[in-house]
């Protein structure tokens, strides 16, 4: 497992943000799920109590990736076709870009969370493609969903963040070193406070705190960090993120840590078009689709 995160720089990262707590719903359903015997249908309700959050649920479940013969039409069915784990993860996806994109409407935060959806279904999909189990892929989507939902709260003080970023990443500088630099903080380290204070576990906390630093995560001996890391960096260069969020196409960390990360899934670099491929089988682009 990767070094604990130093409290330090927490306390350094949140000087003037707050993180948003779990909701008090998603409360409700892990106590369901730990009950010895969980109760389908009262996880049900508890999700069908906000009409915007099952609604926007099921867009999801019936969505292309899962590839379902006939279309979802209820909580209580999702639960029973997918699983209650699966259906509580998509939910909490959901109330995590609720919760975070309330109230704004500015381009940054639209590219942000049109980016996380797509790279977190790339991710997933990419698990399920390179034979991972279906817990490996919920991990993965959440990973792709939760890893910059601190650039949300730095985003939310700093109206300047995407044009500084942008500036930034065209010198070649590393995420974090730009965020320090400017903001005072890191959405690595928000981010990880927000996935721990979401319940999200250790290893997933553990990745996205740092997720922008593969040579210290690539050096320990998880093999369950090392396995999902490598499947989110390879969705987030097969989205072309940094092209979508801040219009600079260089993508300095990949080409440096590539080989890396590649070998921990036993890849090779002219497998990627071919899992490309794959993908975009399956309606989802790629930059090898632009």
């Amino acid at each position: 497992m990767v070094k604990a995160i130093d409290m330090s720089l927490v306390e350094h990262a949140l000087q003037g943000f707050t993180i948003p707590p779990q909701p008090q719903v998603l409360r409700h359903i892990q106590q369901q799920l730990n009950a010895a015997e969980p109760d389908l249908n009262r996880i049900a309700s508890l999700i069908a109590l906000d009409i915007g959050i099952a609604g926007f649920t099921l867009k999801v479940v019936n969505s292309a990736y899962f590839g379902l013969r006939n279309k979802i039409t209820s909580v209580e069915q999702a639960c029973r076709y997918l699983g209650l784990n699966r259906v509580v993860m998509l939910v909490r996806s959901v109330l995590l870009r609720f919760t975070l994109e309330e109230g704004r409407q500015d381009e940054f935060s639209r590219k942000l969370w049109t980016n996380a959806l797509h790279t977190a279904t790339l991710a997933m999909t990419l698990a399920k493609q390179l034979n991972f189990d279906q817990q490996c892929q919920d991990d993965c989507y959440s990973l792709g969903l939760f890893r910059n939902a601190g650039m949300a709260l730095i985003s939310q003080q700093a109206p300047q963040y995407a044009t500084v970023l942008q500036q930034g990443l065209l010198q070649q500088q590393a995420v974090s070193s730009i965020e320090e630099q400017h903001f005072h903080t890191s959405h690595e380290v928000l981010g990880y406070l927000i996935a721990e204070s979401w319940g999200l576990t250790q290893t997933l906390c553990n990745i996205i705190a740092y997720h922008h630093s593969p040579a210290l995560l690539l050096e320990t001996d998880n093999d369950a960090e090392h396995q999902r890391f490598a499947i989110l960096k390879i969705a987030e260069f097969f989205s072309g993120e940094s092209r979508q969020l801040f219009q600079v196409n260089l993508d300095p960390e990949w080409q440096l840590h590539q080989s890396r990360i590649l070998d921990v899934l036993e890849l090779e670099p002219l497998q990627l078009p071919e899992l490309a491929e794959l993908l975009h089988r399956q309606e989802l682009r790629t930059i090898y689709s632009v």
